[in-house]
Formats: structure tokens, C-alpha cells, sequence
């Protein structure tokens, strides 16, 4: 259904649709609408050059914006992109706009960089991020909990994202078309990541978004951590070792069991159904 004749209560305000996994949250959605529910996507971005329902940007008058239910913000600033303090501006200013367009919730990407290495961390795992990136996220975070705290305030959910299938720089690095090069952690093993499909992580807006009590942090990945060189071995793409650095995290993985019970999903994903979702959504690309 085109959004605008959805009722604003089913429009679901997407913020930041031409990064990485927003175009790829586009293209999923456009092959198999029944992922969405029964909400109808408001697609925003800078620039209406780009394939994006409605333009917005720092000048936009927040005023001018449709009304919808829900605010899905994939927006932020990721390594090698800019300044990472700009992540909580940025929620902030989601949860602002979710204000002015009616939405009750509001649904924003943090990630699983905020734990470090880890084995199965949950939700409630310390969290020892390794890089400024992570830092940023928690930071983003916590003001969110606090904007919670508000009365009236639109209700914010933080997805802690695993690496996500055709987007993180194992994938970037297939699309150079030269041979991949893996740390060896130990012999014949390479990094293991928990992986989230963009199958799986609408099926987590779409379940916080009809539960009751959403929680306020939640993890999104497949059930299984997957180890690199088996994604690499389902693409059949060549890769090549070389000693792990010192500096080399062996394996972040996520428990997702509050994903689980939230969705009614098992999660259970092989790699072999990653590579294939990566291509299908390869050849649907926008």
C-alpha cells in the first residue's frame, strides 16, 4: 500500500533510507511486502535523488512532516563516516520528530560493538566497547532511557545490531571481486560474528512495535554466530589467510533469546541462506 493512503497510525516514518541498511531495508521490503505488516513505510532521506518518498534534512521543517505511528530511525554515524557524537544527536532528533508526527514509538540502531568481545552477550552483559564507536553507541543509549523517563515522551527502542548481511565490511570486501583476507584466529578459524538479515531485523521492528511492553534495549541477530571464512565458503568467494594482529577480536556474538520470544521466530538462519538473501536483494537493488 502507498503510504499516503495508509492511516497515519500504520504510516511508519523511516529515517535515514540511503545508508547502507536502509537501502537494504527498501529492497527487502519491496520483494516481500508481507514483512512489513500492516504498516506502509514512509521512506525519508536528504535528497529526493535519491529513491526516497520524502526529502529531510537539517532545514526541514519538522511541521511540514506527514503523520505516522511509528519512527524507524537507521540513521547515525558509522566508522569512516564522520563525527560518532553525532549518533545521540541524531536520536534525539528522531525522537523529536516521532513528537511532532504523532508516533508513539521510535526505533533506532545501536549495535553489538557496544559489548567488545563477547560470547552470547545479552542484553543485560557489561559492555566493554573496543573502539569510539561503541562508546558513542552506549552514550546514545542512555539518553534515550532517559528521554524515556519523559511524560508523554514517544517510546524509544534501542536494536543492538549485529553485523548485517550485505552490509558490514566482509560483504564490502566480496564486491571488490579480489580474493578476501582472514585473520586465523586459530587454524582453519576465522572471526566469528553473530549476523542479522534484513529478514531478521523487520521482523524485530514489526514484533516492538505491536508488543505491549517493549523492552528498551534489545538484541537483533540470527540465533547462530556464524564464523567469516563459512559465509565466504556458502559464497564459494576465495579468501586467503594471514596471522590474526594482536588487535584481532576472535568472536562477538549475541544471545537473542528476547528476540526470539518477542518475534515467535526461531532465528535459526544458515549461512548458506544469508548468501542467498544477500543475492536476491543484490538483484532487487534500488
Amino acid at each position: 500500500m502507498n503510504w499516503t493512503n495508509a492511516a497515519p497510525a500504520n504510516r511508519l516514518l523511516v529515517l535515514g533510507s540511503t545508508g547502507k541498511v536502509g537501502r537494504l531495508l527498501q529492497t527487502s521490503a519491496e520483494l516481500n511486502p508481507s514483512l512489513l505488516g500492516p504498516w506502509s513505510p514512509i521512506w525519508s532521506g536528504r535528497s529526493l535523488a535519491t529513491p526516497v518518498d520524502l526529502q529531510l534534512d537539517a532545514d526541514t521543517d519538522l511541521d511540514s512532516l506527514p503523520k505516522a505511528g511509528a519512527v524507524l530511525a537507521l540513521w547515525g554515524t558509522v566508522p569512516g563516516s564522520g563525527d560518532f557524537s553525532e549518533n545521540t544527536l541524531l536520536a534525539d532528533r528522531a525522537v523529536d520528530i516521532a513528537s511532532v508526527v504523532g508516533a508513539k514509538r521510535v526505533l533506532h540502531c545501536s549495535s553489538s560493538a557496544v559489548y567488545g568481545p563477547s560470547m552470547r552477550a545479552e542484553e543485560n552483559s557489561a559492555v566493554a566497547p573496543m573502539n569510539a564507536y561503541g562508546v558513542a553507541k552506549i552514550e546514545m543509549e542512555q539518553r534515550l532511557i532517559n528521554r524515556n523517563k519523559g511524560v508523554g515522551a514517544p517510546f524509544s527502542i534501542a536494536m543492538r545490531l549485529a553485523n548485517t548481511v550485505g552490509a558490514d565490511s566482509l560483504f564490502g570486501a566480496m564486491k571488490s571481486g579480489q580474493p578476501v583476507t582472514l585473520d586465523s584466529i586459530a587454524v582453519g578459524e576465522s572471526p566469528i560474528r553473530s549476523y542479522a538479515t534484513p529478514t531478521v531485523i523487520w521482523r524485530a521492528v514489526t514484533a516492538l512495535l505491536a508488543c505491549q511492553t517493549p523492552p528498551e534495549i534489545i538484541n537483533v541477530a540470527t540465533a547462530k554466530p556464524v564464523p567469516m571464512h563459512g559465509l565466504l565458503d556458502a559464497a564459494r568467494y576465495p579468501y586467503v589467510w594471514r596471522p590474526a594482529p594482536e588487535s584481532a577480536v576472535g568472536e562477538v556474538s549475541l544471545d537473542v533469546t528476547l528476540w526470539q520470544r518477542i518475534t515467535g521466530e526461531t532465528g535459526l538462519v544458515s549461512p548458506a541462506d544469508m548468501i542467498a538473501e544477500w543475492r536476491l536483494l543484490q538483484e532487487g537493488t534500488i
